[in-house]
């Protein structure tokens, strides 16, 4: 599941921005990045102000009135955040997240489904639901999702004599499309024939640092995650939350190199990171199911949803290798079970590119 709540207004945001610099952060075993300081005892989240979550790096309080739905998802996270995560993190150097100008060559295409006109095109062949968004409105944006999945061998694969393994990772971000950059944070799966899975919570600034890696996670977890956006090559921070193990960590990524911050689109994904020794992404897990639900993402000043029926809305479906296949589709809409704010993604046939002949 997956929810997207409104962090600043956009009058605010400069003073926000502000908060987070000089908030108190623990460095980690990673040059640079550092994790913001826990609450202390008895710190109440439900009743301190705005600038008090903004100091532990925790999200600002949706409107209750006006937000009902997401209000209630921010105060069932603010209550589970219990533990604030070690400060030591895991690099995942094998892992790469490259957004549409800095694909791999050679990537799987991706396939476009309505509402918007069917074309193909190169990328970092993820399976995602996009909400164009124009600069001046982004900046600041946020994009808060509650997510859950799970990660199996695909269908077929193991009995074929496949051993994997198999990845899937599942995020929020904002740009990675037609652009150089992207911050995000989620989850990562991994699974292979001989009964081993690996879980884990992770957040990235691309190209800065790769995916790095920041709790283990169990499957079937729900995973509440922010991903603020200041413009340029402001320091940006993720907020990542196992609701369910009560884990917690804000995680300050400053700039080290690329096109900063754009400030272009924002993005909720189900993705094969790259890349194998063919230069293809790595073989896609079956997801089994990864349900997002009240999507949306927030500049203070516009509201995205990503069910919305416009031209700038994309549902992409990931194709295999052969950039023909499908092999992960995403369901979303304002009628039925998805509804406006929410994404079912789901696999197709193997779900393993190039499909599941050894």
């Amino acid at each position: 599941m997956a929810s997207f709540a409104t962090l600043a207004k956009a009058q605010d945001s400069g003073d926000l921005q502000a908060i987070f610099d000089s908030a108190a952060k623990e460095a980690t075993n990673v040059n640079g990045v550092r994790v913001f300081a826990g609450p202390p005892k008895g710190f109440d989240p439900l009743k301190a102000t705005d600038r008090e979550l903004a100091s532990y790096g925790l999200p600002q309080r949706p409107d209750k009135t006006t937000e009902p739905r997401i209000y209630q998802n921010w105060e069932r996270a603010m209550q589970a955040a219990k533990h604030r995560a070690p400060a030591k993190l895991d690099v995942k150097s094998l892992f790469q997240h490259k957004p549409e100008t800095g694909s791999v060559q050679g990537c799987g295409r991706l396939r476009w489904s309505e509402p918007c006109q069917l074309v193909q095109l190169e990328w970092h062949c993820i399976h995602e639901q996009e909400q164009k968004l124009e600069r001046q409105d982004l900046i600041p944006g946020s994009a808060v999702g509650l997510q859950r999945a799970v990660a199996q061998p695909p269908f077929g694969a193991c009995g074929a004599g496949i051993v994997g393994p198999f990845y899937e990772v599942s995020w929020n971000g904002i740009d990675g499309f037609s652009n150089g950059d992207v911050v995000q944070g989620g989850s990562l799966s991994a699974a292979d024939c001989n009964g081993n899975t690996a879980y884990e919570a992770w957040v990235e600034w691309f190209p800065s640092y790769p995916i790095l890696g920041v709790f283990g996670v169990n499957p079937g977890d729900d995973m509440y995650v922010v991903t603020y956006g200041f413009p340029g090559t402001s320091t940006q921070q993720v907020f990542v939350e196992d609701i369910t193990t009560q884990t917690f960590g804000t995680y300050s990524l400053p700039y080290v190199t690329g096109p900063g911050l754009v400030g272009s689109s924002a993005e909720w994904i189900v993705e094969r990171p790259c890349c194998a020794s063919n230069g293809f992404p790595l073989a896609l897990a079956n997801t089994v199911y990864d349900f997002f639900n009240y999507d949306f993402a927030g500049t203070g000043v516009k509201v995205f949803y990503p069910g919305s029926q416009t031209l700038t809305t994309y549902n992409i479906t990931m194709l295999a290798d052969d950039g023909v296949t499908p092999i992960e589709y995403v369901q979303a809409g304002k009628t039925g079970p998805q509804g406006l704010e929410s994404l079912w993604f789901y696999d197709s046939d193997c779900a393993y590119s190039g499909g599941c002949t050894p």
